[in-house]
């Protein structure tokens, strides 16, 4: 039977389990043991952190899949394309996991290709969001480095603009953020 590796088992996850099973994939899903839906959904279930590169690998060359996959997940994409490279399956580089994850490195990627991007600052501290000459408030400020709308806020204030840096900085994993111009309008995402 062929076999398909999941990085994570949350809601968002299940519809893939779901459906390589019904393709006729063997799924063997990883992420932690926290109850999800996906732990029961899958045909095997490894309590594996999904950030545990190194953990999944190993596991990944005793089972020999024919693919590594996530949805739905930006944090899953480092261990799915690391994974996938060290076993020479289809995988993105690590440029492009890095621009894709990262919202700082997407917005600079983004300009320097000469695409119309809004404005951004990256903030290291929470003093950094203090005085931003280039934005016009209402702004945002976010996590570089979060999904699923962690520790983003809309500034209308200078008062208020350290206080959600400080907020961002701290849901972020690498400890930083950015503020960036506010658009408005339909959102399309994909």
């Amino acid at each position: 039977m062929k076999k398909i590796a999941v990085i994570g088992a949350g809601e968002f996850q299940n519809p893939l389990i779901l459906r390589a099973k019904e393709m006729g994939y063997e799924t063997h899903v990883f992420a932690w043991k926290n109850g999800d839906i996906g732990e029961r959904t899958a045909d095997f279930f490894y309590p594996i952190s999904i950030v545990d590169k190194e953990a999944v690998l190993e596991t990944c060359r005793q089972i020999g899949p024919e693919a590594v996959v996530t949805i739905a997940s930006d944090l899953a994409t480092h261990t799915v394309n690391y994974v996938a490279r060290a076993l020479g399956l289809p995988c993105n580089d690590e440029r492009c996991t890095e621009c894709s994850t990262n919202k700082y490195r997407m917005r600079k990627a983004l300009k320097e290709a000469g695409l119309e991007t809004p404005e951004f600052v990256l903030l290291e501290t929470p003093e950094s969001a203090l005085g931003l000459e280039n934005l016009a408030f209402p702004f945002i400020i976010k996590p570089t480095d979060r999904s699923g709308s962690r520790g983003i806020a809309k500034v209308h204030t200078q008062s208020e603009a350290e206080e959600a840096a400080r907020a961002a900085i701290g849901y972020s994993f690498e400890k930083k953020a950015i503020a960036e111009d506010l658009i408005t309008g339909p959102e399309s995402s994909c």
